[in-house]
């Protein structure tokens, strides 16, 4: 079993959808690394290809092959907003995702917010960021990755 990080927080969102409300994902990681070291990993192709998988494309327009995860296929990857190396907004297989970073001395915090969900899809999603996080976290760590076989069962801790 692999050792996983704090779970992220379902939150209400303003938004609606017809007479539906809306909810989003939001996590918090914290590394002892300069932020230009946590962006690098989440952000170059390289490394990236180290612990999510291969990137091809360009011009913000990416696909990425994971290496291991709940999506076997490739995952389209639309950057609508980079300002290196603090804030990123990407549309992900359809869905929004804002990441920013923040250094503040020897401390980098990610804070990730996936929004718009449904609040019945939130226990399928909840899970997948929280093991990318995760891989992300051992990555940086130079501990062996987490694979996605542990991380289903936490599908009811996000409803």
């Amino acid at each position: 079993m692999t050792t996983m990080s704090m779970l992220g927080e379902v939150r209400p969102e303003h938004d609606r959808t017809g007479d539906r409300d809306l909810v989003l994902l939001h996590y918090l990681r914290s590394f002892r690394k300069p932020v230009l070291e946590v962006w690098s990993a989440a952000t170059e192709r390289s490394q990236l290809a180290r612990w999510f998988g291969t990137v091809v494309g360009g011009n913000g327009n990416l696909t990425i092959e994971p290496l291991d995860g709940p999506i076997s296929g490739p995952i389209a990857v639309r950057v609508d907003h980079c300002r290196a190396p603090h804030e990123l907004v990407v549309h992900i297989d359809g869905c929004l995702l804002e990441a920013s970073m923040t250094q503040v001395g020897v401390v980098t915090t990610v804070e990730l917010t996936r929004r718009h969900l449904y609040p019945a899809d939130a226990s399928a999603v909840g899970p997948r960021w929280q093991y990318l996080l995760d891989r992300l976290t051992a990555y940086l760590d130079y501990r062996p990755l987490p694979r996605w076989s542990d991380y289903p069962k936490l599908a009811e801790k996000y409803r």
